[in-house]
């Protein structure tokens, strides 16, 4: 181990070697029609620089902070995963892994429960015993619900099976992230409302109580959003009742969380079909605001299907604030709390997954959405739990920047795709520039052959947004410049890139004497690179780092850039254990 961690050291300090020279050769001056590639492994020696996206990246004046949308759904803990039977989605994985330290180094920060199959469902019966012989989930997992009895009292401690559920709870609380308590059960579970709401509501209240006042040996977590059921408008999937009982429901149960603890935050109806005039949209609005309820958080749920467009959830947010507004709750967050895309065929790369995220989560920025919780995260860190896979190193890269909060302005990029974020460290010494170049394939642009709605039937309809027709250019890669950098310091340059040969993979860290700094490199579709400047003070010149390349100590240009700051760094530690 320690032999192989020297290695890497040792090629970190080459690296640094290679690409300085090849920045003091490519300079900011390179002729017009073409540009020299800078550490492009596999990749012609030279682009035309008119297929080169131009990026402006103003480091002076920071215009805001970034949000955090790094939520998530499914637990870290073993025994909440998606059973691996249940091949839909590919989101299965073994009940036993843990994936605690993949979230750490994502810093996720916002786990929704949902989904978990038993533990953190209040009273979910699932169809049969031996899944997958008829049923999805396997009735052996009713006994990790938390109220498994429903002719139990409510007011008794000992009518609740709150273990399973603590495991749960502890294991978001240990990673540093919040909790979204979801009220109500899995899928693959009994769909008929339950048979007492004014029981069911007195089991919400307990469960608060014992998670945020400490009742029945319980905690004090503050555990601030507390979500009513999941998706009753998707016809029989998760609610067989009216929508007028889904109402009475969420009156009971959101008057039961507030009563428990005023300082927690209820919402609902978490929507699948947020674009279908169902009563679940104006009509749950207005019954809402006729009987003074509150409705602290509005969530809705969207995969960009048959689309593949990363802008979905940006117009649909629009959408979904005007509605909360002309409604009287302009104070209402709105949450998408599941959100993906990709679930039919053909089915998209890892590296195309992992691009749309991470250009879906940029476009967030700019869009009225308070919160995010992706489904699911739980099964993109490998078998081990700490292996990501693309799309949860795109969230690792993500969660870097909250290294750098303030936001700067950042001109060129575009919404069909090309999407870069920009921030900068409270300090200014340190400027993060995220890229995410997705390209939606061919076959989703432009008007769908039938109308725009997804038919599973005799389940449901989905109403679809209608596709754009998009003509992608000058997206080969990028002409990044960064101004209004302090001209008196000198700069390191890393970047880190994510594509179908690269797994968040370091392509060298070159030195600058002095700012603005300019980028020329590819990265084509689907692709995203991460670029961090750092300011350094007192660091040799390209020569000194020469004449150190054969000194058997560690040299200089190692020392100047730590390894905990590596692109890397965190998966290397994992993989090097």
């Amino acid at each position: 181990m320690r032999h192989l961690a020297q290695l890497t050291l040792l090629y970190l300090a080459c690296s640094l070697l290679d690409s300085a020279a090849l920045a003091a050769e490519t300079s900011v001056d390179a002729p017009a029609a073409e540009v020299a590639m800078i550490s492009a492994p596999g990749s012609p020696a030279r682009i035309r620089a008119g297929d080169l996206r131009k990026i402006t990246v103003d480091a002076g004046a920071p215009v805001g902070h970034l949000r955090s949308l790094q939520g998530v759904n499914g637990a870290p803990a073993p025994g909440a995963h998606k059973p691996q039977n249940f091949k839909f989605g590919g989101w299965n994985m073994p009940e036993r892994i843990d994936v605690s330290a993949g979230y750490r180094m994502a810093r996720i920060d916002l786990v929704r429960t949902h989904d978990a199959y038993g533990p953190t469902d209040i009273d979910a019966k699932f169809s049969t015993a031996d899944a997958p012989g008829g049923g999805l989930i396997s009735a052996r997992r009713d006994m990790f619900d938390i109220f498994p009895d429903p002719d139990a009292d409510a007011n008794d401690p000992r009518s609740y099976n709150f273990a399973p559920t603590d495991q749960i709870i502890a294991s978001i609380q240990k990673v540093g992230a919040q909790v979204m308590f979801r009220l109500g059960r899995s899928e693959g579970s009994d769909a008929q409302p339950p048979k007492d709401f004014n029981k069911y509501a007195a089991i919400a209240r307990h469960i608060v109580m014992h998670y945020n006042r400490g009742w029945a040996k319980g905690f004090h977590y503050h555990i601030r959003y507390w979500e009513i059921w999941n998706e009753p408008d998707l016809d029989k999937v998760f609610w067989a009742g009216t929508a007028q009982q889904y109402y009475e429901l969420y009156a009971k149960l959101a008057r039961a969380v507030k009563s428990a603890d005023p300082h927690a935050l209820v919402g609902g109806p978490a929507i699948a079909r947020p674009n279908d005039d169902t009563p679940y949209r104006d009509a749950f609005l207005e019954y809402v605001r006729t009987e003074r309820l509150p409705l602290d958080f509005y969530s809705w749920h969207w995969y960009a299907t048959d689309s593949d467009d990363p802008l979905d959830f940006i117009r649909i947010s629009r959408d979904t604030r005007a509605r909360l507004d002309k409604h009287g709750f302009a104070h209402t967050r709105s949450m998408v709390t599941e959100w993906n895309y990709g679930l039919m065929d053909p089915l998209p790369s890892a590296v195309q997954r992992a691009s749309f995220i991470t250009a879906a989560l940029i476009y967030m920025q700019d869009a009225p959405i308070d919160a995010a919780t992706l489904y699911r995260a739980d099964s993109v860190f490998g078998a081990d739990g700490a292996t990501p896979d693309k799309t949860g190193q795109a969230l690792i890269a993500l969660g870097k920047l909250k290294d750098t909060p303030y936001r700067l302005r950042v001109k060129g990029a575009d919404l069909n795709g090309f999407a870069v974020e920009a921030a900068r460290s409270a300090d200014g010494r340190t400027v993060q520039i995220l890229l995410s170049n997705y390209q939606i394939p061919s076959e989703f642009l432009g008007p769908r052959a039938a109308d725009d709605v997804l038919h599973v039937p005799p389940v449901f309809d989905v109403r679809l947004l209608a596709r754009r027709s998009i003509s992608y250019r000058n997206n080969s890669g990028y002409d990044l410049t960064i101004d209004h950098l302090p001209a008196n310091r000198r700069y390191s340059v890393e970047r880190c890139r994510i594509s179908a040969a690269n797994d968040f993979t370091s392509l060298g860290t070159a030195l600058y004497a002095s700012a603005p700094i300019r980028l020329q490199n590819e990265l084509p579709p689907p692709g995203i690179e991460l670029v961090t400047v750092r300011a350094i003070d007192g660091t040799p010149g390209v020569a000194a780092l020469r004449q150190t390349a054969d000194v058997a100590t560690p040299p200089i240009a190692a020392q100047e850039i730590p390894t905990d700051d590596h692109c890397g760094a965190a998966i290397a530690a994992v993989l090097i254990k």
